[in-house]
């Protein structure tokens, strides 16, 4: 074989070792309706890194930010005797989150950072409106600024293909990333248009509430309610329940002070009930239920 063969062999398999990344940036969004979360990763594979700095974009008029933070179980600053605190996500320009990180621990100076999902930062938002969000990432800094920098000090990104960022991807379950899950949208409205805080069939409950409750939110009478019967020294609390939940119910002698009386109590669709002793309870004595909802789907 010639030498310039061994030579474009060579290349190219630097160009596939290459392609693969050191380091892959990548966000995942998901919403509980009223407020956005923003969780940005890092697979680092191959060489440990010692710190990183990207930004993350938003919309201003759809999103008001309400806190940013690294991930400082990973990402800190050690003198070998404590920590030392350094300065948290630059929130000062409208739009854009500068998050810069660093993992130096003098208790042991060669280490580094590698892993899929490592935690970079995360970001948390109040929505302005009902526009479905969107995000970007880049490169914190441009020009001759180190952004993602190994053990050895080598400055990742100025190798090709050696830094990747990818977008910011909602969660599949909600890509428009209003709190309720799509499927659950199309199976009672036909389409993704509605949104968290609406209520066609004006039972007072929310999409938001009917989704966690598992009621039908076009049905009016389609409702989480407690129907209370006392008899033979016992009180019987009845409720109509869904698959997948889980319930609690609680109870107060008055409405601004309710404690936890049964948790973690399965559904057996389509009623639960529970009893208590009646001679265990106060006179006078409130009740309630809250519900633990699955993750959407």
């Amino acid at each position: 074989m010639n030498t310039k063969l061994k030579l474009l062999l060579l290349a190219a398999v630097l160009l596939v070792t290459r392609a693969q990344a050191a380091v892959r940036v990548y966000g995942e969004a998901s919403s509980t309706g009223p407020e956005i979360s923003v969780k940005v990763y890092a697979d680092i594979a191959d060489t440990a890194i010692v710190s990183h700095t990207f930004k993350l974009f938003y919309n201003p008029a759809d999103l008001q930010l309400i806190e940013a933070s690294h991930n400082l179980d990973v990402w800190f600053l050690h003198n070998g005797s404590t920590t030392v605190p350094y300065a948290g996500p630059n929130e000062s320009q409208p739009g854009e989150i500068l998050f810069t990180g660093a993992h130096m621990d003098g208790r042991s100076p060669r280490s580094g950072v590698t892993g899929n999902r490592v935690l970079l930062g995360s970001a948390r938002f109040a929505r302005s409106n009902p526009n479905t969000p969107s995000f970007d990432l880049s490169l914190g800094r441009a020009g001759h600024f180190a952004n993602f920098v190994d053990i050895n000090a080598l400055t990742l990104e100025v190798i090709p293909g050696e830094v990747r960022i990818f977008s910011v991807k909602a969660n599949p379950a909600d890509e428009d990333l209003d709190g309720l899950g799509d499927q659950w949208e199309k199976k009672f409205f036909g389409d993704t248009g509605v949104f968290f805080s609406d209520d066609k069939d004006g039972d007072g409950v929310n999409n938001l509430g009917e989704q966690a409750m598992g009621s039908d939110p076009t049905d009016s009478n389609s409702l989480l309610r407690l129907t209370i019967t006392e008899g033979r020294g016992r009180v019987v609390i009845e409720w109509p329940s869904a698959d997948e939940r889980i319930y609690n119910i609680e109870g107060a002698k008055r409405l601004s002070d309710f404690n936890v009386l049964k948790e973690g109590i399965k559904a057996t669709p389509p009623l639960n009930a529970i009893e208590f002793d009646r001679s265990e309870l106060p006179d006078t004595f409130f009740f309630r239920v809250s519900v633990q909802a699955p993750p959407l789907q």
